[in-house]
């Protein structure tokens, strides 16, 4: 095996690790938002976008749509 070839079979398992990771954590955080009474919310726009969506304050998942009022309030 090649210098090069050990270079993009070590890359690989590196990106393989990372996608696992990203895996477990994504199951961690689901797993906590799912278990979230999502009591407080706040208004923010929507990752990449301009449209605003309603998230729990504490565990950050969209839970819906704000209100007229809540938008108002957020643009204060």
């Amino acid at each position: 095996m090649t210098k090069n070839e050990v270079m993009e079979n070590d890359k690989k398992q590196k990106i393989d690790l990372l996608d696992r990771q990203i895996k477990e954590l994504s199951k961690e955080k689901e797993t906590i938002q799912e278990s979230c009474k999502h009591e407080k919310t706040k208004v923010k726009f929507e990752n990449g976008t301009n449209n605003m969506k309603l998230y729990c304050f504490d565990c950050d998942k969209e839970v819906g749509y704000p209100s007229k009022e809540q938008i108002d309030e957020f643009l204060r």
